[in-house]
């Protein structure tokens, strides 16, 4: 036989002391003409944007968005370094690395390790794709402005470097990479995978472009 709860009778006695509330006619009608006014569908549908691209920073993992700053400032610093006037902006070591960061990161947002709380996104209004979209938003925006970030930050210190030309070297291979780590870690359902796919699509072109460049050098 279960033992009594001892809260049970300060529970009972609570509910027999407790009164509902007095309606109020006046508080009720400002309620619901508050309810009932017209929203424009354009800020509110920025709002609910926003609302949504914001509760996905938290899914993101921590070591993402560090990793991101920290390849980032290793790619600025290693230009600054070895920075030579006769090099082409295709060929900073920076340019080199901000596309794969960002596709790096793009293909570890879609997975079971990345939604724990899948059971619940599926219970809310909210569908599935666009919490991804959103996500995908977030992160390469982040990694866009860690370029652009970094692109300021080198033309500021060699101001022989063209700040359009060094976005533009950069920004479509971050693109590119991204959709393609996106699009073959939705449809492979593996990060890793996504992750070489990438890689060797990046380095191939890299490789492909040196014999290039070193003949340019020689002439």
């Amino acid at each position: 036989m279960t033992p009594p709860n001892p809260y049970d009778e300060d529970v009972r006695a609570f509910l027999d002391q407790w009164r509902a509330p007095s309606p109020d006619p006046q508080g009720k009608q400002r309620v619901i003409e508050l309810f009932s006014a017209p929203v424009p569908a354009r800020r509110q549908s920025l709002r609910w944007a926003w609302l949504i691209a914001r509760s996905q920073v938290r899914l993101v993992h921590p070591a993402t968005w560090i990793a991101s700053v920290l390849v980032i400032a290793l790619g600025i610093g290693v230009t600054i370094a070895l920075y030579q006037p006769t090099l082409s902006g295709t060929d900073l070591p920076f340019v080199l690395i901000a596309p794969l960061v960002a596709a790096v990161g793009v293909a570890f947002l879609y997975g079971l390790d990345s939604d724990p709380p899948l059971e619940l996104q599926l219970s809310t209004p909210v569908t599935p794709r666009v919490i991804l979209l959103a996500r995908l938003t977030l992160l390469f925006g982040f990694n866009l402005f860690l370029g652009v970030a970094g692109s300021l930050a080198l033309t500021f210190v060699h101001a022989e470097i063209s700040l359009l030309p060094l976005i533009l070297a950069w920004l479509a291979p971050m693109t590119f990479l991204s959709a393609l780590a996106f699009l073959t870690s939705v449809i492979l359902f593996d990060p890793l995978l996504s992750v070489f796919i990438s890689l060797f699509i990046w380095v191939s072109q890299v490789v492909r472009r040196a014999p290039i460049d070193l003949l340019s050098l020689e002439r």
